[in-house]
């Protein structure tokens, strides 16, 4: 059991649910809701590239959690390096071939994912630079769950929100060990800004709603933005590495309601109260775990 433990931990396994809320409301919105059993091949695939992508995450940073990450699987020595590279490559070829089972388009976006996902933790992931690599991993995995029918503009569209909390959310983070630059708070809140536009442009161009549903949707994504804002003020005010980690892993965890936002914006109630109901077994399982950070 400690040894299971110790797996989920490393591929920090209650962030998974985020996956597959990706999935479910990127195919929802691009198959106008019409989806069928063959979704499964995605929404295994996409989790299979985010615990690689976490797992070789650690390998690749396992000098740095030495010093301040030691609780960590592999540097406490409850999993080795060497099974570490094995489970990340293993899992990410796995994602792979369940993506081209689906479509070969299905294969190539998983293709740029795997890229995406190297490119991240091998080449680039300091600074803003380091931030828009990461939030291509969640685009790629976004447009994945897309590539459930046939690809569009709208399909590469409705990624755009996702891209910019991604992008945020991973800025902040290089603050969680030392809280050194403050500053990171106000890139946040811009990028939370551009999630709101580019999500006000989806209401407006893609999804063209109109009446009630249109300000629904308004109304939604400005209870959102209010909460999520709020939250990052508290932290201005209170600027240290742990409110900065509770803050990462709310917006972590907030993926999955803003993809519920999307999915209902687009006026897909039903979808959005299932991608929602992901949210309880992903906090429950951080609680046990303690694992997304």
């Amino acid at each position: 059991m400690s040894s299971f433990v110790n797996h989920l931990k490393l591929v920090r396994a209650p962030a998974g649910f985020t996956a597959l809320s990706n999935i479910i409301a990127a195919s929802v919105l691009m198959s106008h809701g019409q989806l069928d059993t063959s979704i499964a091949y995605l929404l295994f695939a996409s989790v299979c590239f985010y615990f690689a992508g976490m797992t070789l995450n650690d390998c690749f940073d396992y000098k740095e959690d030495l010093a301040q990450r030691p609780s960590r699987p592999i540097p406490s020595g409850n999993i080795s390096l060497t099974n570490a590279w094995l489970i990340g490559i293993g899992l990410m070829a796995i994602g792979l071939v369940m993506s081209f089972l689906h479509s070969s388009v299905s294969g190539y976006v998983g293709l740029a994912l795997s890229l995406s996902i190297v490119g991240y933790n091998g080449l680039i992931k300091e600074g803003l630079l380091g931030s828009f690599c990461m939030a291509a991993c969640r685009y790629f995995n976004w447009l994945l769950g897309a590539s459930f029918v046939a690809l569009s503009i709208n399909s590469f569209l409705i990624g755009l929100p996702i891209f910019a909390y991604i992008t945020g959310l991973t800025y902040l983070s290089k603050q969680e060990t030392a809280a050194e630059d403050k500053n990171a708070i106000w890139l946040t809140v811009f990028a939370l800004l551009v999630t709101m536009l580019s999500s006000l442009y989806l209401v407006e161009f893609v999804f063209v709603l109109e009446g009630l549903p249109r300000i629904i949707a308004w109304g939604i994504l400005t209870v959102w933005a209010v909460l999520v804002l709020n939250k990052l003020r508290a932290v201005f005010q209170a600027f240290s590495p742990e409110n900065i980690q509770k803050m990462i892993i709310f917006m972590v965890i907030g993926v999955i309601p803003l993809d519920a936002l999307l999915v209902a914006m687009a006026g897909h109630y039903w979808f959005a109260l299932i991608i929602i109901a992901l949210l309880p077994p992903c906090r429950m399982l951080n609680k046990r775990l303690n694992a997304i950070t």
